[in-house]
């Protein structure tokens, strides 16, 4: 769900170590704002504005600030076939590039992420996530059939409490795989692999009927397939292009048979909504999904751009215990950036 800002912080990062001799402070400042329909009989309808802001305020350090607020588009009374959406998600992160680790071709680059969730319901928590990424991908080889784009080792660290509500807390030491593929015909791939263990306290204790656990080891895969072409240039400001994402979002296996749902797999989601139904107490779970969308672009000027979007997704509505009901869900919205 933190897809995009992501990947504009990593375009402003190489765009600053581009500029290093000569560097001027650069970013953009972007609204999205997404409708969610319903999927099938499940009552899914969701508002989404996402504001995303990226600054480049030296060649080595960047900062992104992403602030996402849904609400229901229906009257939520916690049935069984109903995705509760009413949620703020305030966060902020800042990144340093080192670049090259000494002589070899090793980029190294840095995060420390903070976040606060919450669902209205007289319950809050908040998270802080610092981690280091050794990219190696200038090691590998490439071809006119696959490019490496990224190929890193990256060692973490989260912190998780309960701000309002109950007390507990959380503690994440993990390894993540993060890896990516430029591939023919516009078609690229995303695989990261992470393990991970949870050590929990209070409120974030996971249980199932009989047991209650301090602590859970995790694997976690994600893999994306992604796909863009323009389909259309009507002249130097508008575009209407094709865009497609789909894949396992994420797969999570753990040593507890219980019902978890750790900080990590929620982060590293291409997707902002997960499954409706959390199902039971299980020990592994998977999310898969299929996201095509027309995208029409208008350039005003180089700094000020604007889109409007239609998009379907088909996906699992329930996961955990029971993977099942695949359903379409109609999604549309529109957005503006301004770069600066």
């Amino acid at each position: 769900m933190t897809r995009c800002s992501k990947v504009l912080g990593m375009v402003l990062l190489a765009s600053g170590s581009a500029q290093a001799t000569e560097f001027r402070p650069n970013g953009s400042l972007g609204l999205t704002q997404t409708f969610y329909g319903d999927s099938g009989n499940y009552q899914t309808a969701t508002s989404h504005p996402s504001l995303v802001l990226n600054y480049q305020f030296s060649p080595k350090w960047s900062v992104d600030l992403e602030w996402d607020r849904t609400w229901n588009l229906y009257s939520y009374t916690g049935g069984a076939k109903q995705q509760n959406n009413d949620y703020s998600e305030p966060s902020g992160t800042l990144n340093y590039a080192y670049g090259n680790l000494g002589a070899s071709k090793v980029n190294w680059s840095s995060s420390l992420k903070v976040e606060t969730q919450s669902n209205f319901d007289n319950s809050s928590q908040g998270y802080v996530m610092g981690q280091t990424v050794f990219d190696f991908s200038k090691y590998l080889p490439s071809n006119e059939y696959i490019q490496p784009t990224q190929f890193a080792l990256a060692p973490m660290y989260i912190y998780g409490t309960n701000v309002s509500g109950p007390s507990g807390t959380v503690n994440t030491a993990g390894l993540g795989l993060l890896t990516s593929w430029d591939l023919p015909a516009n078609f690229s791939i995303t695989l990261n692999a992470y393990v991970f263990k949870d050590w929990y306290s209070g409120s974030f204790a996971i249980s199932n009927d009989t047991s209650t656990y301090k602590s859970a080891t995790y694997f976690m895969l994600s893999a994306w397939l992604e796909y863009s072409k323009t389909l259309h240039q009507f002249n130097d400001r508008t575009s209407l292009a094709f865009n497609f994402a789909g894949g396992l979002d994420p797969y999570v296996m753990s040593n507890r048979r219980a019902a978890w749902d750790p900080f990590l797999a929620g982060d590293d989601m291409y997707q902002w909504l997960s499954p409706t139904v959390m199902d039971g107490n299980y020990k592994d779970a998977y999310d898969l999904f299929a996201l095509p969308q027309l995208n029409l672009t208008y350039n005003f000027n180089k700094t000020f751009s604007a889109n409007v979007f239609v998009q379907v997704k088909y996906s699992n509505q329930q996961w955990g215990s029971n993977e099942k009901d695949w359903r379409l869900q109609p999604q549309a919205g529109f957005g503006v950036v301004y770069r600066f």
